[in-house]
Formats: C-alpha cells, sequence, structure tokens
C-alpha cells in the first residue's frame, strides 16, 4: 500500500468562523467533505481561481463552497460560501 500525504487543514478566522456556525448534520458533511479534500486537493473537481494552480475552488457539499490555497503540504480554507433554502428571493418551480 502506497503512502498518500495528508495536507494540514487550516481556516482564516472567517472561514472557521462559518464552519462553526453549521447545524450538526451540515457540519458532519462539511467535515467529511473536508477530509476527503485533505487527501487530494486538486481533485478534478476543484477548479484553480486566479493565475497559480493553487488558489483554488471546490463545491464541498450541496450547500457549500470553498475557496482555498494549496501550499507545502497545507489546505488553507479562505471563504466559505454557506447557501440555505431559506434565503432563495425565487424558489424555482
Amino acid at each position: 500500500m502506497t503512502h498518500q500525504e495528508i495536507y494540514a487543514v487550516l481556516y482564516t478566522e472567517s472561514a472557521g468562523h462559518d464552519r462553526d456556525r453549521l447545524d450538526p448534520a451540515r457540519r458532519a458533511s462539511f467535515d467529511k467533505a473536508v477530509d476527503i479534500l485533505a487527501r487530494d486537493p486538486y481533485t478534478e473537481l476543484s477548479r484553480p481561481i486566479g493565475a497559480g494552480e493553487q488558489d483554488r475552488e471546490i463545491r464541498l457539499t450541496s450547500q457549500i463552497v470553498a475557496e482555498y490555497v494549496v501550499s507545502r503540504g497545507r489546505l488553507l480554507l479562505v471563504v466559505l460560501r454557506i447557501f440555505d433554502d431559506a434565503d432563495i428571493l425565487l424558489p424555482e418551480g
């Protein structure tokens, strides 16, 4: 079995605050997605933002988008955008 590097996950103050405000069910899904991302921060489901490959964005769950930076074995979650069906101006359907 080959060794797979797991990136250390860090949060900006803002992203950590948003993470801590998640309800328990959404937090569990978020944590699971972050664990997966820490094993492969360059997954094909993510996309680079900006000029380099290390600044990235990914949709972690159906309601959470993350912007993050990959550098020297670390994954820094910079911004979390959390969507909630309760804040939709015009629901579909």
